[in-house]
């Protein structure tokens, strides 16, 4: 690598050749150099005056100690409050009225499907569909009735969701805490595939019939329809949220359940939790038609 004076611009070159042609060992310009040094000064001005370096738990607050977050949340709260007044219609009337007003389906319908996939759609699925351990939305099948009034009690405080007003619902385990023993729990097991019309053992099926009685039907009714009073489901259909299996059903009894549904008061507004509680009624009757 050979350094030459330039005979053209009087400049050194810096000794790389590409191809016959020389670079020129030429100045950065001094704007260039000023540009880079006010650069540097306004960071350090900023570092100083501004929020700017992040601690494990926390943020140097600068000299002016400046947050947006004030302005954010004010503008929120604007918002909010404007998004309350054009939706107050929706809690001044009774839910059962608007869910049968078919102006008030045409105007929130499609813009709750977007609230729905956002709050509800990973546990229930974005086709209300539901999957294993959590209800289909779309079937008669109801835990606490399907009216308008009570899906918006369930959304707004859960079920065993730690709410003070939420829907305690919980199913003993009958074989975890000896309350019924291998065979009794094959007998009831029977009986509950005979109440669904599935294939049973009948003579098992009939000894597990007064076991039924007398462990299930305070909460399962006599019958085996269900008690939407206190969140028993109805055994006679095909609408399982666990599995209507011999498998699914021995591990139901043995165990017990105790499914959960966040209480959303606390993350939705009135309106909103309003719109879903229609959303959900609407959809569900229309599958039921």
């Amino acid at each position: 690598m050979q350094i030459e004076r330039d005979e053209v611009s009087g400049q050194n070159t810096t000794g790389h050749e590409w191809d016959g042609i020389k670079e020129l060992d030429t100045p950065i310009p001094k704007t260039v150099i000023l540009a880079y040094i006010l650069t540097i000064l306004y960071s350090v001005g900023y570092w100083i005056l501004y929020p700017a370096w992040p601690y494990i738990d926390d943020f140097t607050r600068g000299l002016t100690n400046y947050s947006s977050r004030e302005t954010v949340l004010v503008q929120l709260a604007e918002a909010n409050s404007l998004q309350t007044d054009r939706n107050q219609h929706l809690l001044d009337r009774p839910i059962n009225e608007l869910a049968e007003d078919p102006s008030i389906r045409d105007q929130y319908e499609t813009s709750t499907n977007v609230l729905y996939a956002d709050n509800c759609a990973a546990c229930h699925g974005q086709n209300l569909k539901g999957q294993k351990g959590f209800p289909d939305l779309t079937d008669a099948s109801w835990l606490w009735s399907g009216t308008p009034e009570e899906i918006e009690l369930t959304i707004q405080f859960g079920i065993n969701s730690g709410h003070d007003e939420e829907r305690f619902a919980e199913m003993a385990a009958f074989g975890r805490d000896n309350i019924l023993d291998k065979d009794q729990i094959s007998s009831v097991i029977e009986y509950i595939l005979s109440l669904s019309g599935q294939d049973h053992d009948k003579k098992n099926a009939s000894l597990g019939a007064p076991l039924f009685i007398e462990n299930c039907a305070t909460c399962h009714g006599e019958d085996g329809k269900g008690g939407p009073e206190v969140g028993a489901p109805d055994l006679t259909d095909r609408n399982w949220i666990y599995g209507g299996d011999s498998s699914s059903l021995r591990e139901t009894i043995w165990n017990g359940r105790k499914g959960e549904m966040p209480a959303w008061d606390q993350r939705l507004t009135p309106t909103e939790i309003r719109k879903l509680a229609l959303f959900v009624y609407w959809k569900s009757r229309d599958q039921r038609k």
